[in-house]
């Protein structure tokens, strides 16, 4: 059957990237401007914080390391893949991937940068490159939820009052399971038995653009056969979240004379920061500041705006470092 000349194309509505970009800023800056007006955000309270150096300079020194874990948690992950980097690399490549998730929005930007660095220093590994990201999220990810649900279980007591609290907890506690869930498919499924696998490859002999995929799962998989790599990597995890949860305690403290508990920062922070991933602006500005404030006022704190405002420079200082990397760089990543 011809289709004639004359046969209209479909209707299609695109959006150019710019206007996308153009009304997220506008959303963004109208957030901001309401949360000034309200007083939800200080820049009085935020500039006096930085005078009370005995909670600004632990809170950053506990960024850097947890930034520091992070690098040793990936290069775990990378060699279990067989892809060997030196140390150096590897830190340079974390700090650019740290760039590139504060100064584009959402918090996985960096990811694929780092990937496309790895997949050109390490020819024909570009899947297990990403696997081993992949993984890296993924960990990060089940420790962000194992410590929010140790933390709600054990203060248990004092966050039940709360209806909304009560309903993160039911939230967290099936993440946790899943959590579970995971690794045991991950451990005791072997790659024969693995239905997904099998779905994946039978779909990708249909759609040969899925074979990509395919091998991102495949790579993801390698860690079947690397337990305590697995087990290191998500103890890792969980130091730093607990580094991350304790920076926060420090700034919220030097912004905040509210008597906090750091039990309450590591239920309330991890679900802001996973609010924070959402793609609207560079480094969650805007976005993470109105779930940090409605977190902390959960907790009995109004200033968590502000805290997120002081966490945000902190990792645009780091950002900033990934940035002078990035343009010392001799191979910048090819346009395909």
């Amino acid at each position: 059957m011809s289709i004639s000349k004359g046969a209209k194309k479909p209707f299609k509505i695109e959006i150019h990237p710019g206007v996308v970009a153009l009304f997220k800023g506008l959303f963004v800056v109208c957030l901001l401007y309401f949360l000034f007006k309200q007083g939800f955000l200080s820049i009085e309270l935020t500039a006096q914080a930085f005078k009370k150096w005995d909670r600004v300079v632990p809170a950053a020194l506990a960024t850097g390391v947890a930034t520091g874990l992070g690098v040793v948690r990936w290069q775990y992950l990378l060699r279990a893949q067989n892809i060997r980097l030196g140390w150096g690399r590897v830190l340079e490549l974390s700090l650019v991937g740290n760039f590139f998730n504060i100064a584009l929005p959402g918090a996985v930007s960096g990811d694929f940068v780092k990937a496309v660095y790895v997949g050109q220093d390490t020819q024909g590994q570009k899947a297990k490159a990403f696997g081993s990201i992949l993984f890296d999220r993924v960990a990060g990810l089940s420790a962000l939820v194992v410590v929010a649900a140790a933390a709600l279980l054990l203060g248990l007591n004092d966050f039940v009052h709360s209806p909304v609290l009560s309903g993160i907890g039911f939230i967290l506690g099936f993440s946790a399971v899943a959590v579970v869930l995971f690794y045991l498919y991950l451990f005791f499924v072997r790659e024969r038995h693995d239905p997904l696998l099998k779905v994946l490859r039978w779909l990708g002999q249909r759609l040969p653009k899925l074979n990509g995929l395919t091998r991102i799962y495949e790579g993801l998989r390698h860690y079947h056969h690397h337990r305590w790599t697995v087990m290191i990597v998500l103890l890792i995890s969980v130091v730093i979240h607990l580094l991350v949860g304790w920076s926060s305690f420090q700034l919220v403290q030097a912004v905040d004379d509210a008597k906090l508990s750091l039990l309450s920062m590591y239920l309330v922070v991890p679900i802001g920061l996973l609010i924070t991933a959402v793609p609207v602006a560079p480094a969650g500005v805007g976005t993470g500041n109105l779930a940090f404030l409605y977190l902390f006022q959960l907790i009995g704190s109004e200033r968590g705006g502000d805290t997120y405002s002081l966490m945000a420079l902190l990792n645009i200082c780091l950002g900033a470092v990934g940035g002078v990397v990035y343009l010392r760089l001799k191979k910048p990543p090819k346009s395909r």
